[in-house]
Formats: C-alpha cells, sequence, structure tokens
C-alpha cells in the first residue's frame, strides 16, 4: 500500500437511467477478476437492487490497471465523459427480501459477498451471496450469513489456506465487526453455511503506526498476502478534514480471539487535476461513497473508488483508479505497457501527467499547455520502457527546443539535470538500440 500514488486516475462509466437521485449514493465498488478483469459490480443505497453491473467495454487490459477513459485532445478531463461502452448492463435485484441498503462488497475469485440492510419491517441484516462466472448474468447463491443486529453495512470475504472462507460482517459504520467461517469450501453448495469466530470492537484496536483511529469505513476489503497472512483494508472520508483516506489492518489470532493491527495510511486525493480542485466538477470520487480494493494478476493493489451520483459528464458516473508508482508489470519488454509519469513536484508528489503509450493518441502531447495546463511545470518524471525505445521530453511544443531522452526504467528529479519546469511536449520513439 505504501507504494500506492496518491494521486488517481481518472475514469468513469454510464449507469442505467437514473439509479441514485439526489437522495442515495453509491455504495461499494469491486472489479470482478473473472473475464479478463472487464467487469464492475456497484451497490448503492436506497433501492431494492443489490447491484449494478458494469462493462469497461473499452478497457481490454487483461486484469491489468484499466487506465484513464477519459482522455480527449484539447478537452479537459472534467467535460470529458467515458467511451458509451463503458456501462451498466445489468442490475442484480434482492425485490423478494425485505431491505433497502446493499452496502460495502467484495469480491473472492468468482463469488461477491453483499451486505444488506435497512428492513423496513425490522429484519436484522444479512450477506447474500452471487455467482458471478458469468458476470452479465449474475446468480443468487442458497446460502447468506444472517447478522446479529439490523446493521450490515459491510461484507468482507476472502478464501483461507485451508479452503473454506472467512467472512467478515461490518455494522455502526464498520466500527463493530462480526466474524465468521464457512463450513466448507464450497459456497455454491446447498448446504453451504458459516459459523460464527468473534466479535470485534473498535476499540480493541492496536496500532504500529501511533494512529489508532478506526473510520467510519464505506467498505473493508480482506487482502491474503503471498505468505498467507490477512491484512483488512479501508477505505474512507475523513468527515472532519474532508479528506479521503485508505487504512491498512494485519490480523491475527490470540487465545481464539481476532487481534487487528493498524499498520499504514495513506491519504488519497480525489480531485483532479490537483488537490486545489477537490470540489464540484473537479471532484472525482469521494471515499464516503463506494471504495473497493483489487489485487491484480501480478499482486499490484489498485484501489477503485467513485462519487455519490451520476453528475459527471453526460450524467455519467465519475470514478478514479489510484495505483502502484511503477504501475506497469511487463512495460521492460512490451511497448504496449511503456508509460511515462511527470510530476508537478520533484519529490514526485503533488499532480502529475500519466501517459500511457496505449494512449498516447488520445492526448495532445505535442502541447502542453492544451493539457490541464502542464505546460513547463514537470520537475520529475517516472518511466518504463522497453529496450530499443527512447521517450523524449521537449523544451518546447510540437517537439523543438532541446530535449531530455529516457530509456529503460527509472526515477529522475529533473532539476537535477537542468530540466525542471521546462517539458512543453513528449513523445515516444523506436530507435532500434
Amino acid at each position: 500500500m505504501n507504494g500506492l500514488r496518491d494521486h488517481g486516475d481518472v475514469l468513469g462509466f454510464h449507469p442505467i437511467g437514473d439509479p441514485v437521485t439526489s437522495s442515495h449514493h453509491w455504495q461499494g465498488i469491486q472489479r470482478l477478476p473473472g473475464a479478463g478483469g472487464q467487469y464492475l459490480a456497484v451497490s448503492h443505497s436506497g433501492t431494492t437492487k443489490a447491484f449494478t453491473v458494469v462493462e469497461m467495454g473499452s478497457r481490454n487490459t487483461e486484469g491489468a490497471r484499466f487506465r484513464s477513459n477519459r482522455l480527449a485532445p484539447n478537452v479537459s478531463y472534467p467535460a470529458t465523459p467515458p467511451p458509451s461502452s463503458d456501462r451498466a448492463i445489468a442490475d442484480a435485484w434482492f425485490s423478494d427480501m425485505d431491505y433497502t441498503h446493499a452496502g460495502g462488497m467484495q469480491a473472492s475469485g468468482s463469488l461477491l459477498a453483499v451486505p444488506l440492510e435497512s428492513s423496513p419491517s425490522g429484519e436484522n441484516g444479512r450477506v447474500v451471496f452471487y455467482d458471478m462466472a458469468t458476470p452479465w448474468r449474475p446468480v443468487r447463491l442458497p446460502v447468506n450469513q444472517w447478522g446479529q443486529t439490523q446493521e450490515a453495512g459491510t461484507a468482507s470475504l476472502a478464501k483461507l489456506s485451508d479452503g473454506r472462507f472467512l467472512l467478515i460482517l461490518g455494522r455502526a459504520h464498520a466500527n463493530n465487526l462480526e466474524f465468521y467461517r464457512s463450513t466448507g469450501g464450497d459456497l455454491r453448495s446447498t448446504d453451504a453455511g458459516f459459523v460464527p469466530l468473534d466479535n470485534w470492537n473498535e476499540g480493541e484496536l492496536r496500532s504500529a503506526i501511533g494512529d489508532r483511529e478506526f473510520g467510519n469505513y464505506q467498505n473493508l476489503n480482506l487482502v491474503t498476502q503471498c505468505d498467507g497472512s490477512l491484512f483488512l483494508v479501508g477505505t474512507h472520508l475523513n468527515s472532519a478534514t474532508g479528506e479521503d483516506w485508505i487504512d491498512l489492518f494485519r490480523l491475527t489470532e490470540e487465545s481464539g480471539q481476532v487481534v487487528i493491527t493498524k499498520v499504514a495510511k495513506k491519504h488519497l486525493y480525489c480531485g483532479y487535476p490537483s488537490p486545489g480542485y477537490d470540489s464540484g466538477t473537479n471532484r472525482q470520487c469521494n471515499l464516503d461513497a463506494a471504495g473497493g480494493v483489487y489485487v491484480d494478476p501480478w499482486g499490484q493493489l489498485i484501489v477503485y473508488g467513485t462519487e455519490h451520483d451520476n453528475d459527471g459528464p453526460g450524467s455519467s458516473v465519475k470514478m478514479m483508479e489510484f495505483r502502484a508508482t511503477f504501475p506497469n508489470p511487463g512495460c521492460d519488454s512490451d511497448i504496449n505497457r511503456a508509460f511515462v509519469e511527470l510530476y508537478d513536484d520533484s519529490d514526485f508528489s503533488d499532480r502529475g501527467l500519466m501517459i500511457d503509450h496505449p494512449d498516447y493518441t488520445q492526448e495532445n502531447y505535442s502541447n502542453f499547455s492544451s493539457i490541464e495546463g502542464f505546460n513547463d511545470k514537470a520537475s520529475a518524471v517516472r518511466y518504463c520502457l522497453p529496450s530499443g525505445w527512447r521517450a523524449r521530453l521537449y523544451e518546447h511544443s510540437n517537439f523543438g527546443g532541446s530535449y531530455r531522452e529516457l530509456s529503460g526504467r527509472g526515477s529522475l528529479n529533473l532539476n537535477n539535470v537542468s530540466f525542471g519546469d521546462k517539458t512543453s511536449s513528449m513523445r515516444f520513439l523506436y530507435l532500434g538500440y
């Protein structure tokens, strides 16, 4: 998580109609690992709909980061709608159950755990499960797990080393967590079920970083490290500061009791083009609305967030993707994974300009004045290019004046090579050596 870029890439999708209106909001988001990683599940409050399935039809990335789908020459991000192929295609309803709120979800393989609460008749909350092997046709499974109260705002799901599943149900803004373990390894089985393990309250939180805040999480996702260690990732908005945060917790066990230890946190910026534009049409996500994490096939953590409503260009839903600072595995050998990222500040912070080779034609990189005012702003650069390829940063627009040539992989403070605040255009070149 410490390797995440704190400024995200701007995305969006088109919903079916006006699903959330001004009274409700998008609640949870999960990128589904199956079917090439092109699908999302997005839940929201205020209906008897468990979630909406979104097909990111323009984003065929084999499970890697989507990259921005809102690039257009000479048009600023706030005014650029997503492609029409990036759209909601199906709804999963729960009109046969007495709830009006679906919360923060989690996908595990082809399974999706969805918490339901706000029962008009006072029923306890519960977690229901869907088979998402065919994302455009969700199938609700017979198994479900009732909560101990009417609240069920988040559901966290992970497969354990013995094949069974760990389920965490969060209530009261996830400040109280109920832990369950499945009785078997097949949740599609008609006799699948769960047994309770423990209850946990935020007052039990430990910290390895001196910060004992356990936020009002809209989403909590389990992540399994390669060595089998379990972590819990929470996304939330700090209401006092208006800042969006992601927090990381280690899960362990002592004498049969769950121990949760805070081990990292990161402030994420939902505004684009910079934190100073973190409001109105320039705010591209809000972790008080939908948030969720995804681990790509190469083991990289990616965070997704949406805005509350479909108030983006063309009534689209605004969304951001937060990825690693070196985000494209294979960039050393595949030009379609090559990238150059320019940073406003020499310490690789503040706003940036991400230039992925596959998207080079989607913006006017011959004139940075037309791209969010990034002309003569770059003070640092990170890059990764295959052998034989170069990226050139030019002093003037239209590839004029002196230039700085980049090759291979690296990070460079441009002030140290007398090229800070000078870049006005950029292009990729194949030289063959």
